[in-house]
């Protein structure tokens, strides 16, 4: 099953969902197209699979940053880590992000929509165990335009070099910027 989703990311950052076929996944794994559809019943499936690798991915990997962020003070540190870690991901997961291209996630039952609450809601718990005073709506909304602003720039973000370098220090003062004023946080000083 890993063969099949490696196959499936590559054939979708390429291709694209429309023009990956199961019989080109099928064949990029090394597997007949009925042993994918053992696993797979169709290419929904292998989206919805690909969605999950990458929520256990990203969850496993914000999760330490959200322990270690342990006063309201640190959410802006908290925040440049997460888009540090979301380009790291999204390199390794790019027909994710492709799908999530093609199908936003907040369409029922696309393949992001999960990762997306997955990824509010962790978040959200966060910041009202450290106390965060805003509003739940103000939060989760802030929340969201944070996830989606640092999920569409890092599907057309470079994935090298120094444009990828600007574009993402970029991307991280918009960020904390925005989630300081809408939270209503203190920003520390920065060096940038």
């Amino acid at each position: 099953m890993a063969s099949i989703l490696a196959a499936a990311d590559i054939e979708i950052t390429d291709r694209g969902s429309a023009g990956a076929t199961t019989t080109a996944i099928a064949e990029r794994a090394g597997v007949s197209v009925g042993a994918l559809y053992r696993f797979f019943p169709d290419k929904h499936a292998i989206g919805d699979a690909l969605a999950e690798r990458y929520r256990a991915a990203a969850i496993e990997r914000f999760a330490p940053i959200l322990v270690d962020t342990q006063t309201l003070d640190h959410v802006p540190a908290m925040i440049r880590s997460v888009v540090h870690v979301a380009a790291e991901l999204q390199l390794d997961h790019r027909g994710y992000y492709r799908l999530t291209q093609e199908v936003r996630p907040d369409v029922p039952g696309s393949p992001g929509q999960a990762v997306r609450k997955a990824m509010v809601d962790a978040f959200d718990e966060r910041l009202v165990e450290l106390g965060a005073v805003a509003s739940p709506e103000r939060r989760r909304t802030a929340l969201e335009l944070v996830i989606e602003t640092v999920r569409h720039t890092l599907v057309v973000c470079p994935t090298e070099g120094a444009a990828r370098a600007a574009m993402l220090a970029e991307l991280e003062l918009m960020v904390v910027t925005y989630a300081v004023s809408r939270l209503g946080l203190t920003q520390p000083a920065s060096s940038t």
